[in-house]
Order: structure tokens, then sequence, then C-alpha cells
């Protein structure tokens, strides 16, 4: 069904009917249960997602074993229920950090890891060049800077890629 089609049913359907459907979504599926409940809930649900989900980085990073694709599928993810897109921020720049550490913590990794990381780090910097204020930038200009600075040990030009999507945040501009 096309979401035109959907709508048209959802608009026939009488109140009680629209009631125990989304209920039945919510018991069938923890992405709806998150979605309804950001949209329903206080910021305070979010943040509490927000947790949880930098959980499920971590594992991704330091569980069994080393899934990149899970931590980025962490994030999309989550992208499709956050109201607040620092939030969103905030996944992507703790996958970046995790990413720094793991291979401060192991060691030389392979060119793809590198990539997957710059790569996170620059749609990280594309989402904070696009809130609406600096707050977000402000509160996480020294922790940015300092992961950036951490990486200068790492090979295949890891810290040079790391810092030219750095200066490309649009916030540093305001400081000079």
């Amino acid at each position: 069904m096309k979401i035109i089609d959907l709508k048209k049913q959802l608009k026939s359907m009488e109140q009680n009917e629209l009631v125990t459907l989304v209920c039945k979504l919510y018991k069938a599926s923890k992405q709806a249960q998150s979605i309804i409940d950001v949209e329903l809930c206080s910021e305070a649900v979010e943040e509490q997602l927000v947790a949880a989900h930098k959980k499920k980085i971590r594992i991704a990073f330091f569980g069994s074993r080393l899934s990149l694709k899970s931590a980025k599928t962490v994030i999309s993810d989550f992208k499709k229920i956050a109201k607040n897109k620092e939030n969103i921020a905030e996944l992507m720049l703790y996958y970046v950090e995790c990413g720094v550490e793991f291979t401060s913590t192991y060691g030389d990794n392979d060119e793809a890891f590198y990539y997957s990381i710059e790569s996170m780090f620059s749609d990280f910097v594309s989402v904070l060049n696009n809130l609406d204020s600096n707050a977000y930038y402000e509160r996480n200009a020294d922790r940015i800077k300092e992961m950036c600075l951490s990486t200068d040990c790492v090979g295949w030009g890891f810290q040079e890629e790391m810092m030219s999507i750095y200066y490309e945040i649009q916030w540093l501009k305001s400081e000079e």
C-alpha cells in the first residue's frame, strides 16, 4: 500500500479503530514503540533512547567482534525516531569516538575501517553545521577537537583527514 492509500484508509477509520491499531503497532515493534514514546512523551524519553543506543554502538565496537555495520544501523534506526537533531549528532560523534578509541586500543586497522570513521565524522559535521544554533558545538567543542587530535599516532593519513573534516565545522569560523 502506498502512503497516500494508507492516509485515505486511516482517515476513514473511527477513533477507537485508530487507537486499537496504534496499540497493536506499539506492542508489535520496538521501533514503533520508540517512535510513539518520542512523539507523545517528554524529551527525557529521547535522552534515554540516546543512552541505550550508545550502549549498542559500544557493543558493536567492543563486543565479541567489531561490527561497523551494526553500529551504523543503530544510528540509522535512531534517525527514524529522533525529534532532536542534536541527539543524532551525539550518536554520530560517539560512533567516531568509539572508532578512535578502538584504533588506539587495538592498533592499526585497515583502510575501510578508517574510511568508515572519517565518513561518519563528515556526516556528523554536516548535521552539526545544519543545527539551528551553535549550542551543541559550544558544549562539545573541546571534546571534538581532542578526539581529532588524539588520532596523531594513527596511519593511513587518518589524522590529516580528520582534521580536514574538523575544519569544515562552520562554528569554528565564528570563534576566530
